[in-house]
């Protein structure tokens, strides 16, 4: 991403991916009150070739709180610790 796109958009940095019908996008931004964010956003294609769009926002004193509580989760699923196979 050019420094243009990054002042245009506050997107600090980005990374995605795509599954079937579905596009995932993490993206870290700063916006004018210079208070960095997570946005996570899901588009899923529907019938007529247009997308729904979701996206949740972690606000930076949360994202530490949040990547501490999806690795212990994940933590426990890698270790077969849920009674699912991984």
């Amino acid at each position: 991403m050019t420094n243009q796109q990054r002042q245009r958009t506050g997107i600090l940095d980005s990374e995605g991916f795509t599954n079937r019908n579905r596009q995932y996008y993490f993206d870290i931004k700063l916006p004018r009150d210079q208070q960095y964010y997570l946005r996570i956003t899901r588009r899923d294609q529907v019938k007529d070739e247009t997308y729904e769009r979701r996206e949740i926002i972690f606000f930076e004193e949360d994202i530490s709180f949040m990547v501490e509580a999806i690795t212990m989760l994940l933590g426990r699923y890698s270790a077969g610790q849920l009674g699912i196979s991984a």
